[in-house]
């Protein structure tokens, strides 16, 4: 009879799919290797495992990081000391109309 069989069959799962969306979650977000998040996980499994949730899923995929240019020394200081940034446009702020406003 085929009704008597039981639905489980072959090899245990080693992850749950609770555990496969919590490890989707975590690779998301991250440029880590492989390695560095699976001591992140705190999950007995191993890397081919997490590399196997990742590739199943089909939703995280490789992608070349787009380069940028290098930041400008004047950038540098604008972003470390911002009141720099806003002494060199007070003259501007005072040319304003004194009956300006928002709303």
């Amino acid at each position: 009879m085929v009704g008597n069989r039981s639905s489980t069959k072959g090899r245990q799962r080693k992850v749950t799919a609770r555990e496969e969306r919590y490890i989707l979650r975590v690779l998301s977000n991250s440029p880590k290797s492989l390695r560095k998040v699976q001591g992140e996980l705190d999950l007995n499994v191993c890397k081919s495992t997490i590399r196997n949730v990742m590739k199943g899923s089909g939703i995280i995929v490789r992608q070349k990081m787009v380069k940028v240019l290098e930041m400008m020394p004047h950038h540098k200081t604008t972003r470390l000391c911002p009141t720099v940034y806003l002494k060199s446009f007070k003259p501007m702020l005072t040319k304003l109309p004194l009956s300006f406003s928002l709303f």
